[in-house]
């Protein structure tokens, strides 16, 4: 009998200790289909930019100045479309970006899928013009704190872009 309850405590005692291990490696899922969107930084750098310790504040301060009209700008293009329409967007973002498709085909499958009204597109590209702006103003804060390797790691695809217009001219 002292066998017995031996071989129950040391399996009692085992389950004890690793319950926690077990539930440590379970991830909570993430089911915020928009929310995601509304989190996003005001100052979006792209992934191989790591700021140093020193340039975090300064960061941190352009994020509180214009985290205001930020939420304000993207709150006037979420006006824009019904709930219906915003989500057939998401599912066109979706698949068109899992299918491999570039920025232009891309911008059409999502305004095919959204099938906004004329008013309704005039009204998202006004939005998404003050939102490029607000972006653009908020680079040109950002970048006199970036260090030179970290400005060379910038997009240069807008100002190539312009170039070429002027070339034309």
């Amino acid at each position: 009998m002292t066998t017995l309850m031996k071989l129950v405590l040391s399996v009692a005692l085992s389950a004890l200790l690793f319950s926690p291990a077990l539930a440590e490696d379970k991830k909570p899922k993430k089911n915020r289909p928009n929310a995601a969107r509304k989190e996003q930084p005001v100052v979006q750098l792209p992934k191989g930019i790591e700021l140093a310790a020193e340039q975090k504040p300064k960061v941190a301060e352009i994020e509180k100045e214009f985290a205001a009209k930020m939420k304000e700008a993207r709150e006037n293009l979420d006006k824009v479309l019904t709930d219906e329409q915003k989500k057939a967007r998401q599912e066109a973002q979706k698949e068109a970006r899992t299918s491999g498709k570039k920025r232009k085909e891309l911008q059409q499958a999502i305004k095919d899928a959204t099938k906004a009204t004329p008013d309704q597109e005039k009204k998202i590209e006004e939005a998404d013009k003050a939102l490029a702006e607000l972006r653009k103003e908020i680079l040109e804060k950002v970048k006199p704190i970036l260090t030179d390797d970290q400005k060379a790691k910038l997009p240069q695809r807008r100002e190539a872009g312009k170039k070429k217009a002027k070339k034309a001219a």
